[in-house]
């Protein structure tokens, strides 16, 4: 059962893994596309809606799965006031909790309001108010999905993660437990 888990846990890490590639590369062209946007504008003269828009349409790629591997890499926001105060133990248990009660329902939350409102875009054929803006408005909406499935995946990663290192803690405590009352005797 322990390799299954193990092997779920390294799948499931695979896909965060591929989420903060695409994350660097759509930031590089994110940051390419602003530039010649830029250029084109300050000195050529010339720009075009679509292009703008485009901007927003690779940076909601970015955000959204950039979230996922930032969780990944402990590189996100926390508030440190609990943990702060607390052992090693006790934080891969505030983490445990933490994704089990807070960040796997409120992305499954979000994923459940945000379905029709993707959903109602992509069969209006949504597109952009502005003349000559991108088609396709479902997509960036779309990636509202995207990234907070992806913050499922990176929980349930994390919950495995931290139930293997919390049942290797209690199991080596044990076992030294019981090492140093058998000498004792």
């Amino acid at each position: 059962m322990s390799r299954l888990l193990l092997r779920i846990e390294r799948a499931l890490n695979q896909v965060t893994r591929l989420a903060g590639w695409i994350a660097a590369i759509s930031m590089a062209a994110l940051v390419l596309l602003v530039f010649a946007n830029m250029a084109a504008r300050y000195a050529l003269g010339m720009g075009s809606v679509w292009s703008q828009e485009l901007e927003w349409y690779v940076l909601s790629l970015t955000v959204m799965t950039g979230i996922a591997y930032a969780m990944r890499s402990d590189e996100h926001v926390r508030v440190d006031v609990f943990s702060h105060h607390l052992n090693r133990v006790g934080k891969l248990w505030l983490d445990g909790i933490t994704m089990l009660l807070v960040a796997i329902p409120v992305s499954l939350l979000i994923l459940y309001y945000s379905w029709p409102f993707v959903q109602i875009s992509y069969v209006r054929g949504e597109g952009s108010p502005n003349a000559g803006g991108m088609p396709w408005l479902f997509l960036p909406k779309a990636m509202i999905l995207v990234g907070f499935a992806l913050i499922i995946i990176e929980s349930a990663r994390q919950l495995l993660r931290i139930g293997r290192r919390l049942v290797f803690h209690y199991r080596h405590s044990r076992r030294h437990k019981a090492g140093s009352t058998g000498h004792a005797a």
